[in-house]
C-alpha cells in the first residue's frame, strides 16, 4: 500500500522513509519475541508505512505473535479488510479510544506499535500504559516535544507529571529522531521513535485500585500545577496534600521537578496515611 498522504482528521502524517520504517517494525517484531507476545497491537496502520516490513518479517519468523490492526480511518481500514487475508492480521475499525479493552487484550501478553497521531497521542498512551501487566513493551512515534516529556529527567524543563507518572512503571527509551522530512506532507515539527519497557517492579507502590490511581494522579498534578512555586505555597487548597507534606520529611521549600524518587515516595506514603 502507497505510504502517502495526511489524514488531517486525525492529525497523522504517514512515513515515506521505507529503511526507517523497517527499522522499527523489525525492532517492535524483537521485542515481541524476546517479551514472548501472542499479539502485536498496531495502531493507526494508515496505509502500511510499518505494517508491511512487520508482515513481510512476520513470514520469515520463526516465532510469529498475531497482528492486530485498529484503523480509525474507514476508508482505510475498508482497505486492509479487501486484502486477501492469510489469517497474518486482523483489522479493527475503530478509534482506539473508544475500543473495548476486551478486543485488543485478548490475547496476552501484547507488544504495542504505532505512529500516534498528534492530535490524540498522549490520550492513547495513557489508555495503553495503565494495562502494565499486560504489555511488556511498546515501541511508540511521538511529537518529539511529547517524547522528549515522556523520557525527561528530573530537575529539567521536560520533567512534570506525565514523565513521573510513566517513569513510575516504565523505562524509557529514545531510538530514532525523525525529520519532517521522512513524512509525506512533512510536519512542523521532528518526531521521535521510543521504547516504553515496563518495570519489573514500580519505582513507587500504588494500590491496584481506581481510587489510589486516582489520588495519585491528583497529586502529581497538584503539584505541578505552580510548578515554578514552593510545594508549600502550590498545594495551598489542598488540604490532604498539604498536611501530608508537612509530616512526609519533603522539605517544603522544594519546588515539585526537584524532588527526588525517594521523596516522592515518602510524600505518597503520607496521603495514604492520610486518606486510611
Amino acid at each position: 500500500m502507497a505510504t502517502h498522504g495526511k489524514r488531517r482528521a486525525y492529525g497523522q502524517h504517514f512515513l515515506k522513509d521505507q529503511r526507517l520504517s523497517a527499522s522499527i517494525a523489525e525492532y517492535a517484531l524483537q521485542q515481541a519475541i524476546q517479551t514472548s507476545s501472542q499479539q502485536i497491537l498496531e495502531i493507526g496502520p494508515g496505509r502500511g508505512a510499518l505494517t508491511e516490513p512487520l508482515l513481510s518479517q512476520l513470514k520469515i519468523s520463526k516465532t510469529s505473535p498475531s497482528l492486530l490492526l485498529v484503523e480509525k480511518d474507514v476508508k482505510l481500514a475498508s482497505e486492509w479488510a479487501r486484502r486477501p487475508q492469510d489469517s497474518s492480521f486482523a483489522i479493527q475499525c475503530a478509534d482506539f479510544l473508544e475500543l473495548d479493552e476486551t478486543v485488543w487484550l485478548k490475547k496476552r501478553p501484547l507488544t504495542v506499535l504505532s505512529n500516534l497521531p498528534y492530535s490524540a497521542g498522549t490520550a492513547i498512551l495513557l489508555k495503553l500504559a495503565a494495562h502494565w501487566a499486560e504489555i511488556p513493551v511498546m515501541v511508540l512515534m511521538f511529537q518529539a516535544e511529547v517524547a522528549q516529556r515522556l523520557r525527561a529527567e528530573p530537575e529539567t524543563k521536560a520533567w512534570g507529571s506525565l514523565s513521573i507518572w510513566i517513569q513510575n512503571r516504565w523505562d524509557v527509551e529514545k531510538l530514532y529522531t525523525v525529520k519532517p522530512g521522512a513524512f509525506a506532507p512533512p510536519p512542523e515539527v521532528e518526531s521521535e521513535v521510543v521504547c516504553l519497557t515496563r518495570r519489573m517492579t514500580p519505582r513507587i507502590e500504588i494500590p491496584a485500585t481506581p481510587e489510589s490511581e486516582k489520588l495519585w494522579e491528583s497529586l502529581l498534578k497538584a503539584c505541578f500545577a505552580h510548578r515554578r512555586k514552593m510545594l508549600r505555597a502550590g498545594l495551598k487548597g489542598h488540604s490532604v496534600f498539604q498536611n501530608a507534606l508537612e509530616v512526609s520529611q519533603v522539605s517544603g521549600t522544594k519546588r515539585a521537578e526537584a524532588l527526588t524518587w525517594d521523596e516522592w515516595s515518602k510524600l505518597w506514603r503520607a496521603v495514604l496515611n492520610f486518606r486510611s
